[in-house]
């Protein structure tokens, strides 16, 4: 979870905290890198399969 929420913050979503929890702030920041990228196939905020490889 910190490798992602560090990747997050590198991208640009500052408000991602790296805590090694997937908090609001983390969901957040996944439902946003979604939307700017087009990413579908994953809920809303989820880190899931989709969201992975999109995010490489």
């Amino acid at each position: 979870m910190r490798a992602l929420q560090e990747r997050l913050h590198g991208q640009g979503f500052t408000y991602v905290s790296v805590t090694g929890l997937y908090d609001d702030r983390t969901r957040r920041g996944a439902a946003r890198l979604q939307s700017d990228r087009g990413i579908t196939g994953d809920p809303e905020g989820v880190y899931g399969p989709a969201t992975r490889a999109a995010f490489g």
